[in-house]
């Protein structure tokens, strides 16, 4: 036991000081949280003040009220302002030559004296094609606005026209506000979109780090085998040990880093709104998380680590080459891709029969056990059963593991086949 005490706390402590961990660790959180600042900060420096020309040539005189729209965005809308604030400048092309006029404001946006223009014409409420011109066409933020205020101005025509009074279509066309709760009493509190939210992220959570650190057991295997280090050791302690304490002290590091992202995962939802709503933006609404659906998968996820965590150190111990391990490792993460392919299947229906399955087989139930946990009330048999089939085959495949592993560490040259693996199995 001291042995293998000792080769976690090797791994462990080399693990913990690799650039991979640290980077991880620390700035992987930050980065996280930039995928919400920087679009606020982009929002928010991307406004500022635009001239517009606004070129009418209807019947209705649309210009007027477009300026009116573009200058005052919440007319009729109950919306926010805009980031954007406009200054509308109205030229009317009744009585004169529109390709002229239009020759005149492009003159003007070349001399920065306008940023764009927008061309009504003839026939607008018709259904005749609205022109904009300017050097800020691709900003689709800004056309957005722009569009939806020549949309509600040309709709507002037509209701006059038709002796309809506009005011009163758009209180009757008022968006509903609809609220939506999940029923059942271990779901995660809040909306069902924000539990759909987490349970996406604690699935990706557990393919992430069992394809991050199942790397790094398959390399230092590898590279064990390659220096012959692990002749040394298997000198000194037992190849089951040094398998398990490979895993556990890897495993460790993987859970320290999984605690750190949910610490600074609390913090900035706890503290971040009130930074990134300063700057107009907003963090995504999580649900508050029951502690049986907490439990579920913490557990869940160390399990299915220690799983893939024993059969990456097996795969290492099969091949000699980085080329043959890449070769082989489809087949060896094949039911974690199933799983992440089942996982859509769970977020839709988590009590439907793919979902259920998948949540029983020990290959894909780290993945979506946690997923239905998080959506929906899981019948204590059901969670029973996954623990023990986890539980049971974490134990065989560690002792079918340790068999393969302790002749193949030390097997050089041509990969072996697999009734040769077989025959290890037998006879280790």
């Amino acid at each position: 036991m001291s042995r293998t005490w000792a080769v976690i706390k090797r791994e462990f402590g080399e693990s913990v000081r690799t650039k991979t961990f640290l980077f991880g660790t620390i700035f992987g959180p930050v980065l996280i949280l930039a995928l919400f600042l920087i679009p606020a900060l982009l929002a928010r420096s991307g406004g500022g003040e635009r001239d517009i020309g606004i070129l009418d040539a209807t019947e209705e005189r649309l210009g007027q009220r477009l300026a009116l729209a573009l200058v005052v965005p919440q007319l009729g809308t109950g919306s926010d302002k805009w980031a954007t604030r406009y200054r509308a400048q109205v030229v009317s092309a009744h009585g004169r030559d529109p390709g002229r006029l239009r020759e005149d404001l492009r003159r003007r946006i070349a001399a920065d004296a306008l940023d764009g223009f927008v061309f009504l014409p003839t026939g607008t409420t018709r259904g005749a094609t609205v022109l904009y011109e300017g050097k800020n066409a691709t900003n689709f933020g800004e056309m957005a606005e722009i569009e939806g205020a020549i949309q509600r101005v040309v709709q507002e025509a037509r209701l006059d026209a038709a002796g309809v009074d506009a005011a009163k279509v758009r209180a009757a066309m008022r968006r509903v506000t609809i609220e939506l709760r999940k029923v059942g009493k271990k779901a995660a509190a809040g909306t069902p979109v924000a539990a759909v939210l987490l349970a996406y992220l604690m699935g990706i959570m557990v393919y992430t780090v069992v394809i991050l650190y199942g790397n790094s057991i398959l390399r230092g295997v590898l590279e064990e085998k390659k220096d012959r280090i692990v002749e040394i050791m298997v000198s000194s302690i037992r190849p089951g040990q040094l398998l398990v304490g490979k895993v556990v002290g890897i495993g460790g590091v993987s859970l320290l880093q999984v605690l750190v992202w949910t610490v600074f995962g609390a913090l900035s939802l706890a503290y971040g709104n009130e930074v990134i709503g300063a700057l107009g933006g907003r963090l995504p609404e999580l649900p508050r998380v029951p502690v049986t659906v907490a439990v579920v998968f913490v557990f869940f996820f160390t399990g299915g680590f220690f799983l893939y965590s024993v059969l990456y150190a097996v795969l290492g111990a099969m091949t000699t080459t980085d080329q043959e391990a890449q070769h082989l490792q489809f087949v060896f993460l094949s039911p974690l891709i199933i799983g992440v392919l089942l996982m859509t299947a769970a977020i839709t229906n988590p009590e439907g029969g793919p979902a259920v399955v998948g949540s029983l087989v020990p290959f894909t139930s780290p993945l979506i056990m946690p997923v239905r946990a998080t959506l929906t009330e899981v019948p204590w048999a059901e969670l029973a059963a996954a623990v023990a089939l986890l539980i049971l085959t974490g134990l065989l495949l560690l002792w079918a593991g340790a068999k393969i592993y302790r002749i193949g560490i030390l097997a050089t040259g041509k990969r072996p086949r697999l009734a040769e693996v077989w025959r290890w199995l037998r006879t280790a």
